[in-house]
């Protein structure tokens, strides 16, 4: 789709392109130009994220024995050598203040954190890890603190009230155990 400025003749003022979608089905892998690893999205797994400037990925399920009094899940994916993972984590030792981004996936996951929202929380916190990989340790309440500070700032009170209930909701499970 072309739009011409206005006026002039032969000049377009923006062009679009078509997205194109495969029609080849089962190919569950997409392969990443920056890093070349191939990263699996499983849409059955609890929580699903991939980061595009290190290649990782993960995808968190409930282990096979899981239940409440033993909240234990597994997280699968590709590190940023493009090598795959799997890590078991039992989310009642985690903590927030000292844990692998790994970790706090599956403590997030456990939190009933799943929406859009939270989806962007996880993405920005992953931003501001600068690039060290998800099994590297972070202060993730530290830096959960500042964007919520970010947003008083700017005056964004939507955006403080989702980094409030987030670091709430994480903190409510962490001490409850």
């Amino acid at each position: 789709m072309n739009i011409n400025g206005i006026g002039t003749t032969g000049y377009p003022g923006w062009q679009g392109a078509r997205k194109t979608e495969s029609n080849v089905k089962g190919d569950f892998g997409v392969k990443v130009q920056s890093t070349g690893n191939v990263v699996h999205i499983d849409p059955d797994a609890v929580f699903s994220i991939h980061h595009v400037k290190t290649g990782e990925s993960a995808n968190v399920y409930r282990a096979d024995d899981y239940s409440a009094d033993n909240p234990v899940y597994l997280v699968k994916g590709i590190d940023k050598n493009g090598n795959e993972y799997e890590q078991t984590v039992d989310v009642s030792k985690v903590n927030p203040i000292s844990c692998s981004y790994t970790e706090m996936l599956a403590l997030n996951a456990h939190a009933g954190n799943k929406s859009d929202s939270n989806f962007m929380t996880m993405s920005i916190l992953k931003d501001k890890m600068d690039g060290i990989s998800y099994h590297d340790k972070a202060d993730y309440m530290e830096m959960a603190h500042e964007l919520m500070n970010d947003m008083k700032t700017l005056r964004n009170w939507d955006g403080y009230l989702r980094y409030s209930k987030w670091i709430n909701d994480i903190m409510t499970f962490c001490k409850s155990k």
